[in-house]
């Protein structure tokens, strides 16, 4: 019963000790949804390059921020994943990727080559790897060891790589059960955590073992927990050694090595859990922070409270976390921490960058969450702020914004709804416009005065603001502005109270007192008036349709700010609107689409940037630049929708924003944007849609690819998980500008002409500042070798030659064609002299005869004649050959023609001429033409002057010869004339020349004569 009392006594004092509230952090989520193999996530790590590995139940996976590489178990595939569940993944000093699967079996995974080397296990026990009480573990001198937890712990010898008991360095007893192995930093020291037995120490230095009974390092951490079992072994940066007992509860301990006593001793955190819980392991932040993650835990320890503060587990929106168990939890090089669970996918978040605190006000008496929207701020003068809601009345809060009642007496009881506050120049004055009516508070008194003057209609004053002379201007619901004069209305406020007629009686949306001391008004749908405040005029008008230097993009105004005593910022419902006192005009900052949402508030911090709300997110804008950087629930905003002109810069530079159900607070000077630009790496690179290897093609000076290569899609990720950034790329050489990059971060070429390129690379962070360095890439496609340099070199002296060639065959040709001009005329020179030598043989013996024999005188001269006639047509067919205008087969058939027709007429006879197409076609030097004409026209010619009658005259082609046949009816032909025709010597030089073959058939009745003539 004693024993149970002070079990029962330690769990509600340890219960007690670590009592915090919930933290909610903005979390950011990745699923099955989002390109994870499993929901269930058992270890994630970073390499050196900045990727991100997972090990889940269904595989491994390297992630670059936009997309996932996965591996898995490939039937009869040697050099895959023995299987897919791995359990943890671990790199060690040589940067190799261990991989230890669920079954046990532990590898090397290439991460360049993408293929798992199975590494052998032998251990003493027979016990099965099987089981989730497993773990990698390296220490900082590059040994690794493999735990079986309960069980033994063996070394890799990295020359048999290998592990096995026999590799062991450090001593233990035979009968051990190891339960946990860890080295103690910056020592050669190595603490065990022994079942029932409890620490022991191997002093790698000393070469001595020590552990209860026989601690001979005289260690008072081995007596002081001699006897137990410990889980979880860890030492943080402290030189403190945390580590897990159960008591029913798992209880934390912590012992601090420099002192040699106790940090922490049996912590629990049953008493926020109220439930069974499991803590899994620890792990520490570079920053310092120690975090613990199990079965429904997830908490980091606040070292000055010596507390836990548990993350807020279950589902509020989009960037809450919700899980039943967190395996693993890893920092990343941008402060990241990753969180595996066991059903719900992967975590992401970044504590050091939870810039915004979202603070819900609570409805009193009750203590639920208000529901009202933040309408006003205002710090008082000591040292509280002031919140006005809608609905729920005014709040109190002191400078860390923890609530606390309101101090001011009896404005409690009133519940106002303040819709606006301004601090008097008094200094203890403060002014607050209500629904309706106007509170004036008192800060020294703490005490307060209500007005309600008739002239305003019992209507809500949206708007107040005090001018150098501290009158109060007020801006209405519905009845435009009015003005406070403190010398009318000094003993009768009404009395002080008067209509502004020079602004319509309109809702007012903002009022804004420059430097200079005029009033600028800004109103839903007639833009801004500019005031006097001395004579109640309006001394300028901006709107939409105002002169151009005072022309507006849109009516309605949803802010005024006094930016310095050159600039007044002016927003309408979308837009940003820089007005320059100097020069007397507008700018318009940014573009159409740039802020989403309706505007409702705008403020500026120290450094000069302006701090935007709309109906849909929080803007840091850069006016010189025009940079916009968006805050969202991404960024830890619980709610996105901000009230109109709901803000207020605090005492020392932090800005507040109300929105419909919350106040948002933050520091503006500790948010820093991508304060450095990354270097993009290329994470894949597919040819023809077949990825290649990408780091050798970081080895090389320039990727070669073929012609038929050409089609390229290149993935790339600046492998930056927490900072938005653009990343521009350009094909030089093809691209004329830098192209940004989608959400996919991916660049598509589908048709790359042969040539040489460089892609490039680079990142602009959210202020407009691009990366030193581009990554590059050069690339060439080589072209087909039809179009290379020495194929056109080829080409040309190729063309050069044709035509020197065809230069060549055409003087040879004009050579031949004048040889064969000269031969004809050679010939037609012995023809006419021949045949003026016989006629001149002819004419003497006429002459001899003519006196004598006059009879044989006629005759002779008779065959004169024909002579005569006969040089005539050969001077004729000799002189049309050679002409340049008749040098084709077509003329040539043409002239064929004619002469079958002047034979028809001159000896009434009947001729039949048949021509092939084939003839027709035939293309024959000029000498040939000539000859065959000759064949075919004194053939023809002589065959009718025999007496022959009823001619057929073929000219064809056979077997590339011309054949020329004269068939005819001989019955009343001279054959003795033909005979002498066909034996005559000329036509037996013709056949000789042109080598033709002359065939006869010849008979009283019936005659054949077949010419055939080879074609060249």
């Amino acid at each position: 019963m004693v024993k149970l009392f002070l079990v029962i006594s330690i769990f509600l004092f340890a219960s007690f000790a670590i009592a915090q509230a919930p933290k909610q952090y903005s979390f950011t989520h990745y699923t099955t949804n989002s390109g994870l193999l499993s929901n269930q996530v058992n270890t994630v790590l970073q390499d050196e390059e900045g990727y991100i590995w997972t090990g889940t139940t269904d595989g491994l996976q390297r992630f670059d921020g936009t997309r996932y590489k996965s591996f898995r178990h490939i039937e009869n595939d040697t050099t895959s994943l023995p299987s897919n569940p791995v359990w943890q993944i671990l790199i060690d000093k040589k940067k190799n990727l261990w991989l230890l699967m669920s079954d046990g079996n532990v590898g090397i995974f290439d991460r360049k080559k993408f293929t798992f080397r199975n590494v052998p296990t032998h251990f003493k026990k027979a016990i099965t790897p099987n089981t989730s009480l497993k773990r990698l573990i390296t220490d900082e001198y590059g040994h690794l060891f493999y735990l079986l937890s309960g069980s033994e712990v063996i070394t890799l010898n990295e020359t048999n790589t290998e592990f096995s008991y026999i590799h062991n360095f450090f001593k233990q007893q035979q009968n051990w059960d190891i339960i946990d192995f860890i080295q103690q930093a910056g020592t050669q020291k190595y603490w065990l955590s022994v079942a029932k037995t409890g620490l022991a120490l191997y002093d790698q230095k000393n070469d001595q073992l020590s552990y209860p009974g026989a601690n001979k390092a005289n260690d008072a951490l081995i007596d002081q927990y001699a006897g137990g079992s410990y889980n979880h072994l860890f030492f943080d940066d402290r030189n403190r050694l945390w580590f897990i007992t159960w008591n029913t509860v798992p209880f934390i301990q912590c012992y601090d090595l420099a002192k040699h006593q106790p940090f922490l001793k049996d912590i629990t955190l049953g008493g926020s859990l109220k439930t069974y819980h499991e803590i899994k392991g620890f792990f520490q932040q570079r920053d310092g922070t120690i975090w613990v993650n199990g079965l429904l835990v997830l908490a980091n320890f606040l070292e000055a409270e010596k507390q836990f503060q548990l993350v807020y587990n279950g589902y509020v929106n989009e960037q809450s976390i919700a899980y039943e168990m967190v395996h693993c939890l890893f920092e990343d090089r941008e402060k990241n921490i990753w969180a595996g669970t066991d059903n719900n996918g992967l975590y992401r978040f970044n504590p050091a960058t939870e810039f915004f605190t979202c603070i819900k006000h609570f409805s009193n008496p009750t203590a639920s969450a208000g529901k009202g929207s933040l309408l006003s701020f205002i710090a008082t003068r000591w040292g509280t702020i002031l919140a006005g809601t809608w609905g729920d009345g005014l709040y109190e809060y002191d400078s860390n914004f923890n609530p606390v009642p309101l101090t001011i007496r009896g404005l409690g009881i009133a519940n106002p709804f303040i819709w606006s506050m301004c601090a008097s120049a008094d200094s203890n004055s403060i002014w607050m416009s209500a629904q309706p009516g106007i509170y004036l508070i008192d800060q020294a008194k703490r005490s307060f005065k209500y007005f309600n003057p008739p002239l305003l209609q019992n209507q809500t004053i949206r708007q107040v603001a005090e001018d150098k002379s501290r009158n109060l201007w007020l801006g209405t619901y519905q009845l435009g502005v009015f003005k406070w004069t403190p010398a009318k209305g000094k003993q009768n406020f009404d009395a002080g109270i008067e209509a502004i007629d020079a602004v319509p009686p309109v809702q007012i949306n903002k009022i804004t007192v420059d430097s200079k001391g005029y009033i600028w008004v800004g109103t839903p749908e007639n833009g801004v008036y500019v005031l006097d405040p001395a004579t109640n005029k309006i001394t300028m008008r901006f709107s939409d349709t105002s002169a151009m230097e005072k022309r507006l993009p849109e009516r309605g105004i949803s802010s005024i700010l006094d930016y310095n005593d050159s600039t007044v910022i002016i927003t309408t419902a979308t837009r940003v609107v820089v007005y320059n006192r100097v020069t007397q005009s507008l700018s318009v900052v940014g573009q159409p689409g740039m802020i989403s949402g309706f505007i409702t508030a705008v403020e500026k911090d120290k450094d000069g940037y302006l701090w935007l709300t709309s109906t849909s997110g929080l803007y840091r804008i850069q006016i010189r630049k025009q940079i916009f950087v968006k805050f969202t629930r991404r960024d830890g905003l619980d709610n996105e929708h901000f009230i109109q002109s709901a803000s207020a810069v605090l005492p020392g530079g932090r800005l507040l924003f109300g929105t419909t159900n919350d106040m948002v607070l933050f520091d503006p000077a500790k948010i820093h944007v991508a304060p450095a630009t990354p270097d993009v790496l290329i994470t894949d690179f597919k040819i023809m849609g077949s990825s290649v290897s990408v780091d050798s093609l970081n080895n090389l000076k320039a990727l070669e690819l073929s012609y038929q290569e050409n089609s390229l899609a290149i993935e790339f990720s600046p492998l930056i998980y927490n900072s938005p950034y653009l990343i521009k790329y350009k094909m030089d050489g093809l691209d004329k500008d830098w192209k940004i990059a989608d959400k996919n971060n991916e660049a598509i070429y589908s048709f790359l002409p042969p040539g040489s390129y460089t892609f490039l690379l680079k990142t602009v962070n959210e202020e407009g500042k691009e990366s030193a360095t581009a990554t590059q890439l050069k690339i060439i496609i080589v072209p087909p070798f039809w179009k290379t340099w020495w194929f056109y070199s080829l080409v040309v002296l190729f063309i050069v030659a044709l035509l020197f060639w065809l230069d060549k065959e055409r003087m040879k040709r004009k050579e031949a064609i004048q040889k064969m001009r000269a031969d004809i005329a050679d010939n037609l020179y012995q023809d006419v002299n021949t045949a003026l030598s016989n006629i001149n043989i002819l004419s003497e013996m006429a002459k001899l005869k003519a006196d004598k024999d006059p009879e044989k005188s006629k005759e002779f001269i008779q065959q004169i004649n024909g002579k005569s006639q006969q040089m005539m047509v050969a001077m004729d067919d000799m002189l049309w050959g050679i002409s340049p205008e008749n040098d084709s087969m077509q003329k040539t058939i043409e002239r064929i023609k004619e002469h079958v027709d002047s034979l028809r007429n001159r000896y009434d006879s009947e001729i039949n001429l048949l021509i092939d197409k084939k003839v027709e076609a035939l293309e024959l030097d000029m000498k040939l033409r000539q000859h065959i004409c000759w064949f075919i026209k004194s053939g023809s010619t002589n065959i009718v002057r025999t007496g022959a009658t009823e001619c057929n005259l073929h000219i064809g082609v056979e077997k590339n010869n011309l054949v020329y046949t004269i068939e005819f009816n001989s019955t009343q032909s001279d054959m003795q004339l033909l005979n002498n025709i066909l034996q005559r010597q000329e036509l037996a030089a013709k056949l000789e020349e042109v080598k033709g073959v002359l065939q006869t058939k010849l008979s009283p009745t019936k005659s054949l004569i077949v010419l055939t003539v080879p074609l060249r």
